[in-house]
């Protein structure tokens, strides 16, 4: 299995995903210190949160109302305003605008000046978008310390993205010792919270006994669920499952439907499965012309599987069919 990090998105649960191999085929030691002191038990309210409801978070909520009407310049105006009144959540918001460039210039620094304000006070999920700018190595220098002992304050306040992102960590041991058993107990956490990344991450260690015991009936359970909240990379996994009849029943046509989901979502695996399944009436009646189609998009994609099927089956590549 490999490990890729997600960009970082504003509105949106941040988290780390792992991506596996299907069957088929610089902070300072000043940071340091400060993020280690902080008390990780804090209150998930926030100073400064809404549920102070002082006037700060009366222009937060006018914020959060914007954004929710995607008018991201009056979303930043009265984030910032609230910002610079205290409000964690509005500091924390604040971060995902600069981030993402909406209602104000992209800008790094200042995304991760506003992440580490709002973190101070307690934010649990600034917490958890701080630490990921530690581990992508935006705005600061990369440093998976840092990251992991972000992720945890929020992990430990309950964050489900903190959780799902500090699974990771020890999963691949960035950061940290690796220990699968320890990565499945955040994935758990974050799972049952109805995080659909660490629903997937779960469902491939039950899958490859990795941290726990092999268990296929779990892992299918974990990747319906991730795959039913529309997780792309589930849903690939899923159609396999299916397929191949493990740890849900064997159906050739709700694999293909699964594909199909993943297809759509531009997800290269779903793509080359389903490409392969409509060429050969696997699942499906057999559409040689659908199936070019998706197998040319997953082989743009780069994907050696799709490009070897091309070329394997007719001596088509990406390459000739550009031309």
């Amino acid at each position: 299995m490999q490990i890729r990090l997600n960009q970082l998105t504003c509105g949106a649960r941040l988290a780390i995903g792992l991506a596996a191999a299907l069957i088929y085929g610089g902070a300072s030691a000043a940071d340091m210190d400060q993020v280690a002191a902080m008390d990780a038990s804090a209150a998930p309210v926030s100073a400064g949160s809404s549920a102070s409801r002082g006037p700060a978070a009366e222009v937060y909520d006018a914020g959060k109302r914007a954004l929710l009407n995607r008018d991201y310049a009056a979303a930043y105006k009265s984030l910032r305003d609230a910002a610079e009144k205290g409000n964690a959540e509005a500091q924390s918001a604040l971060g995902g605008l600069y981030l993402a460039g909406q209602g104000v210039g992209a800008n790094d620094a200042e995304a991760l000046k506003w992440y580490r304000k709002a973190a101070e006070q307690g934010n649990a999920e600034a917490r958890t978008s701080l630490g990921l700018m530690y581990a992508n190595g935006r705005g600061v220098a990369m440093n998976d310390e840092a990251a992991v002992n972000w992720f945890r304050l929020a992990a430990e306040q309950g964050d489900a993205g903190g959780q799902s992102n500090l699974g990771v960590m020890y999963l691949e041991g960035r950061g940290v010792n690796p220990n699968e058993a320890e990565a499945a107990k955040w994935f758990q956490l974050a799972a049952q919270q109805d995080e659909p990344l660490a629903q997937y991450n779960l469902g491939l260690l039950f899958r490859d006994a990795r941290g726990v015991e092999e268990d296929a009936v779990e892992a299918g359970y974990w990747l319906t669920k991730s795959a039913e909240l529309e997780y792309a990379e589930a849903q690939a996994s899923l159609g396999l499952m299916y397929a191949e009849g493990r740890g849900v029943p064997k159906d050739a046509a709700v694999a293909v439907q699964w594909w199909r989901k993943g297809a759509a979502q531009g997800n290269a695996l779903a793509q080359y499965y389903l490409g392969a399944s409509l060429a050969a009436g696997f699942g499906a009646d057999a559409d040689p012309e659908q199936g070019l189609k998706w197998l040319m998009a997953s082989a743009r994609q780069g994907l050696a599987l799709a490009r070897d099927y091309l070329w394997a089956n007719g001596n088509i590549s990406v390459e000739s069919a550009n031309r």
